[in-house]
């Protein structure tokens, strides 16, 4: 008979083999969960790496790549000839050594090119495409529209405990305090 066999129900025997094999399985999990979403669309489209340089030159702020991604995905989907102007906005970019977009966008020719440094930015701010009430959102949480006045105003949402928070209940209003 095993010794698991020989334990009284309810009480389990924990080695320090058994501590160390499961504390090095969670931080192998951890691992894994970390890095396979950024491996899952890193190569997913060959258009995101410029699509990514464009964008953090166009916006000053940490972007996320995971927003990038969905937002790359829709421009795709709209846009055919999106390569090729991604690699014109990113010339004119490098042939003016841009660091900011001060110091490319008055360069950009009006038209495509110019129109979609415009959904860029308006995408990473707004979390949409366009300006219509028709329109894939792919951010809202992590629009930039929220992160210019985070320390002051609450992101608009339903759940009083915050976006996406629906788990922690409200505290209730009744009763009413009687003054």
């Amino acid at each position: 008979m095993s010794k698991l066999q020989d334990l009284p129900p309810g009480e389990v025997q924990l080695s320090r083999r058994r501590v160390l094999l499961s504390g090095a399985v969670i931080v192998a999990g951890g691992l894994i969960t970390t890095t396979l979403p950024r491996l899952a669309f890193a190569d997913s489209s060959k258009n995101f790496i410029p699509f990514m340089q464009i964008s953090r030159l166009l916006v000053n702020h940490k972007l996320d790549d995971a927003v990038g991604q969905r937002m790359l995905a829709l421009l795709e989907l709209e846009q055919p000839e999106l390569m090729t102007n991604l690699n014109h906005l990113l010339a004119i970019a490098k042939a003016n050594k841009a660091q900011i977009v001060e110091d490319f966008f008055p360069a950009i020719p009006e038209g495509a090119l110019q129109q979609l440094a415009h959904k860029i930015i308006f995408g990473w701010y707004t979390g949409c495409l366009e300006p219509k009430r028709s329109a894939k959102a792919f951010a809202y949480e992590q629009a930039l529209t929220w992160h210019t006045t985070m320390d002051t105003i609450t992101i608009p949402s339903y759940g009083i405990s915050g976006p996406n928070n629906w788990q922690r209940t409200n505290t209730p209003v009744l009763p009413v305090p009687q003054f």
